[in-house]
């Protein structure tokens, strides 16, 4: 997903007036005699940024002086931009309506970003994921990013990739996907339980994050019935493969964690039967799936 032409021209014509005013203070392009930087060298407008942003009160004095008569909707636009994220990131994935953003410091944060006069996916090197560094800010009800970014150019091996991505699902379970700048991060109430359906997808998570499962099961022991409803779906997989080796008739099984405890020929007649041997504190744990021709 990228900015509309009308905002993206909007968006070039606030950041550039304000790199002017910083190239004002700070002299870093020599003769530059307005805020057209289409034609300038990268590396200058990258120092620009780095003047604008170590020193973000000029925001505030630009706001106060308005040296381009910009409206008040422009102004606040301008003044939201203090409220930037810099760095280093690792682009994860492309998704139908913004770039994953993937900080790299030890708490991470995922944002999802827009590009400017094209989709961030067709300016960037194609493997992913991939280390960038470039600033990220708001505008109108979207992140973007400054209008430079820059790659690494560092190929990830698959234990890596794997590794990061096992991240990504962990900071989007805790704190979602970050689209606006303008309020603060907080963790996600419902956080625990989809950190812990996303460890208990797989076996190969179950053993690696034994420890992580363990913890928030002790945290939270409402989220025991999650735990078990997860386990009893991946435990159907493997008793639908030893029921087809048996010839099983077409029915409903139910499961508790790893035991098959009732059947029936309809999911409600082998749920009944299920709650009848469960206690009621245990049933929302009870998964019930059907085997056989359909």
């Amino acid at each position: 997903m990228k900015l509309s032409k009308e905002d993206t021209d909007l968006f070039y014509r606030l950041i550039w007036s304000l790199l002017f005013y910083t190239n004002q203070k700070f002299h870093v392009i020599k003769n530059l005699k307005e805020p057209m930087l289409k034609n300038e060298k990268p590396e200058d407008i990258f120092n620009l940024h780095e003047k604008l942003f170590t020193n973000p009160e000029l925001i505030d004095s630009f706001a106060a002086e308005n040296p381009f008569s910009f409206t008040h909707e422009e102004l606040e636009i301008i003044k939201s931009w203090k409220k930037f994220v810099k760095g280093k990131f690792l682009i994860v994935t492309h998704l139908k309506n913004h770039t994953i953003f993937l900080t790299t410091e030890k708490e991470q944060k995922a944002y999802g970003v827009v590009g400017l006069r094209d989709e961030i996916k067709d300016v960037m090197p194609p493997f992913l994921p991939q280390y960038v560094n470039t600033i990220l800010l708001q505008f109108r009800g979207k992140i973007t990013y400054c209008g430079q970014i820059s790659s690494y150019g560092i190929l990830i091996g698959p234990n890596m990739r794997r590794s990061i991505q096992d991240e990504y699902q962990k900071t989007k379970s805790m704190f979602g996907i970050i689209t606006s700048l303008d309020e603060p991060v907080v963790e996600k109430k419902e956080s625990d339980e989809e950190l812990l359906r996303y460890y208990l997808r797989s076996a190969d998570r179950r053993m690696e994050y034994g420890g992580e499962i363990h913890n928030i099961l002790e945290k939270n022991p409402a989220l025991k019935s999650v735990y078990s409803l997860e386990i009893g779906r991946a435990y159907a997989k493997y008793a639908g493969k030893k029921l087809s080796e048996i010839d099983s008739l077409t029915a409903w099984f139910a499961v508790f964690e790893e035991i098959i405890i009732a059947s029936g020929q309809s999911e409600k007649e082998a749920r009944e039967r299920a709650y009848a041997v469960v206690q009621q504190d245990k049933r929302a744990g009870v998964h019930v799936f059907r085997h056989g021709r359909k």
